[in-house]
């Protein structure tokens, strides 16, 4: 008897509990049911429910739980911010070249000696006596070169951003299939795509923006067609709206020294490239 009275003082405890947990339907303004779930669904109390499609969620619970979720729901419920990505890759060059040489024509005793000219442009002098003459030069040049892209793309929060501009290069393409009668080659040109662009995903907290992208700066290459000097990088990284960030960069240096018995000649070079984004809020 007393263990049938305690199943029963326990059933009538769930069915009060139940009963307290009362079902209510909540229309979403500017979000959907899949946006504002997973965040929603850690506060849910004990034996309630939560669920929801397409603009509606379906709250069983408590009435003080279903206060909580609605005051949760109120500031998570609104419009997503529009953003602005830029992205700004810079480069900038030096190259330099120096050196000397000795050339001419120089006769004696029938035996003739001669060192043909290889360097062209800069400062020189000649000296001739008869059918000789003899030809000296040196050269010391220096540049510099810099390339600025800049580029812009709009996006919600939360949305995904991709934007790339550029050329499409075709490729000659040669497929050779072996068959019962023999091979049969076939020609066809396929096209890759060259240019300079990013992908973004953009996560916000307040004024602090957290962003996973990918930008990539591709130009043809010098080895033939369908050569191409590929840039890339993939981060993750975070700041402040309306701030630069420093996403990374590279340096490349170059150097080179040729020599021989009447010349001498040196170059040299570098290349330094740097990536920054920033994010701006759009009214």
């Amino acid at each position: 008897m007393r263990k049938l009275a305690l199943m029963l003082w326990l059933a009538l405890l769930a069915g009060a509990a139940q009963a307290q947990q009362q079902l209510e339907i909540i229309k979403l303004q500017s979000r959907t049911a899949d946006q504002v779930l997973p965040q929603l669904r850690p506060f849910i109390e004990p034996g309630g429910t939560l669920s929801g499609m397409n603009n509606q969620i379906f709250i069983r619970a408590s009435d003080a739980n279903r206060r909580q979720i609605k005051e949760l729901l109120a500031a998570i419920d609104r419009p997503p911010r529009r953003l602005l990505i830029t992205v700004r890759q810079d480069a900038d060059s030096t190259a330099s070249a120096r050196g000397g040489e000795v050339s001419g024509r120089v006769s004696s005793g029938g035996t003739v000696i001669e060192s043909r000219r290889t360097i062209v442009g800069g400062a020189g002098v000649e000296v001739r006596r008869g059918g000789d003459a003899v030809r000296g030069q040196v050269y010391d040049s220096r540049g510099s070169g810099s390339e600025r892209v800049a580029q812009q793309v709009q996006v919600v929060e939360g949305g995904k951003a991709w934007i790339n501009v550029g050329t499409s290069v075709p490729v000659p393409l040669r497929q050779v299939v072996v068959t019962p009668g023999g091979a049969v080659v076939s020609d066809s040109v396929v096209y890759r795509d060259l240019g300079t662009g990013f992908s973004a995903e953009p996560q916000l907290a307040g004024d602090n923006v957290t962003l996973t992208i990918s930008p990539s700066h591709d130009t043809p290459g010098s080895y033939g067609p369908g050569s191409a000097n590929v840039q890339r990088l993939t981060t993750t990284v975070s700041g402040r709206l309306g701030e630069w960030i420093s996403l990374g960069g590279s340096t490349e240096e170059r150097s080179g020294e040729e020599s021989g018995t009447l010349r001498y000649s040196t170059r040299g070079g570098s290349t330094g490239r740097s990536v920054q984004l920033k994010v701006e809020e759009l009214p």
